[in-house]
């Protein structure tokens, strides 16, 4: 069968195992064509407004016939489509993507996408299920919620550690903890059932 292969940018360690465990699903469950990375992709670029400067260079990248894949968050930003407009620096009501480019945003943060897994992700933590939302996607700031149940909940040294200190935004565990669940626990069908941010960008994987 033949393959689609793409360069891949995300914001953050995690984001990038969160596309691998997307594309993996979607190409054991889909009759599409395999997405494929190349080697060295998903690339950290460390931080959103780092992964912005990339668009210019990816839509031409996507211009020149070249396979490119963006996995960001949502954030503060109103909508999607706003913040489609303002990255791609469009004014048009109902902004428009190169084919070749798949842009994809997490509502509102990736750790929705996990904590859609809730079942899962409170297993793998060792916390009760019944502290996780049952509607991730509308959380305001998933990552802070996440973080706020481990506080209250976590009674493990990782736990802690998974904390934040001094000026850090999550502590020293907190990458390494949460991508090592999502290679080994996250299951991406049970959190797309209760997610229809991941669920749509499953559908677009799959068209792509």
């Amino acid at each position: 069968m033949p393959e689609l292969f793409c360069y891949a940018f995300a914001e953050d360690a995690l984001s990038c195992k969160v596309m691998v465990k997307i594309v993996d699903y979607c190409n054991a469950n889909s009759r599409t064509v395999p997405l494929r990375f190349y080697p060295g992709f998903p690339e950290n670029k460390g931080g959103c407004n780092n992964l912005k400067k990339m668009i210019p260079r990816i839509c031409n990248m996507a211009k020149a016939d070249l396979c490119g894949f963006v996995l960001t968050d949502l954030d503060v930003a109103e909508c999607a489509p706003e913040l489609i407009r303002n990255w791609f620096n469009l004014n048009d009501q109902k902004p428009t993507i190169p084919d070749k480019f798949l842009f994809r945003i997490a509502e509102r943060e990736v750790e929705s996408w996990l904590m859609a897994d809730k079942e899962g992700l409170a297993a793998y933590l060792s916390i009760a299920v019944d502290n996780f939302s049952d509607s991730p996607d509308s959380l305001s700031d998933p990552k802070q919620c996440l973080l706020n149940i481990i506080r209250l909940k976590g009674r493990k040294r990782y736990h802690r550690d998974m904390l934040p200190r001094n000026i850090a935004n999550v502590g020293i565990e907190y990458n390494y903890r949460l991508s090592k669940f999502v290679n080994e626990r996250w299951n991406v069908a049970t959190a797309a059932s209760n997610s229809e941010s991941l669920r749509r960008a499953i559908a677009a994987i799959n068209r792509f």
